[in-house]
């Protein structure tokens, strides 16, 4: 009993500090070129002035809420995508998966590019392994891979930042050995784990050379042009 009890308050304790939204982030739920939606659950949805027919589902990565993701979901509405952020229960993203699916039918756009960071980037081979949505191209920022996805015919790109204390270099090798050959992996000077996205903390992760500005920025970008590259 007093070791589970322990346990839920290390649990507790967690959740309260790891992957809180920085105050920053609120900045970018609004801006010149797009419209936002938060709902209560925090589920996002940015939809941009001029749309180019494209839509952007971004997959969170554990305990990490969406409105972290608020500057990349605000450079890509800027671009024309419409942005789709799910929330997954216990702030997990895989728990979002079919849901995220079925929502993303409802969206007046063409086809899709999906973002995945950490469990998020699981989360997103997932949806499209399971429900084959109409997506051209996936971009996986600092993600692990409990399940072998060397299969899947999908243009994919890869970053990796070379601080990231969640993934060292053999679980790194570990999740290329269970990706396709065609993945197109980028590596980030002085990147981490945390960095792609503007939250609080990460346990284990390794300490950043660069600013969390700096490292989302360099994502977003070669993330942009990979996916103009594939429609």
């Amino acid at each position: 009993l007093v070791l589970l009890v322990l346990g839920a308050a290390i649990l507790a304790a967690w959740y309260q500090i790891d992957g809180q939204p920085l105050p920053e982030a609120r900045q970018y739920l609004e801006g010149a070129g797009y419209t936002t939606q938060v709902e209560d659950d925090g589920v996002m949805v940015f939809t941009p002035a001029v749309a180019n027919g494209h839509g952007l589902l971004i997959m969170h990565g554990a305990l990490i809420k969406p409105l972290s993701y608020a500057k990349t979901a605000a450079y890509f509405a800027r671009l024309g995508y419409t942005v789709f952020v799910p929330s997954g229960a216990a702030r997990l993203s895989i728990t979002a998966v079919d849901s995220a699916a079925a929502r993303m039918a409802s969206f007046t756009v063409r086809d899709w590019v999906l973002i995945g960071h950490s469990m998020g980037g699981f989360s997103s081979l997932e949806l499209i392994s399971r429900h084959a949505p109409p997506v051209k191209a996936l971009a996986l920022w600092a993600c692990a891979m409990p399940g072998d996805y060397s299969s899947l015919s999908l243009p994919m790109l890869f970053i990796r930042g070379d601080q990231d204390g969640l993934l060292p270099p053999e679980r790194f090798a570990d999740a290329q050995s269970k990706l396709p050959a065609t993945v197109e992996y980028v590596n980030l000077p002085g990147g981490n784990h945390r960095g792609f996205a503007l939250y609080s903390h990460q346990f284990f992760d390794g300490e950043a050379a660069i600013s969390p500005d700096e490292q989302i920025d360099f994502a977003d970008d070669r993330t942009a042009a990979f996916f103009a590259a594939h429609f």
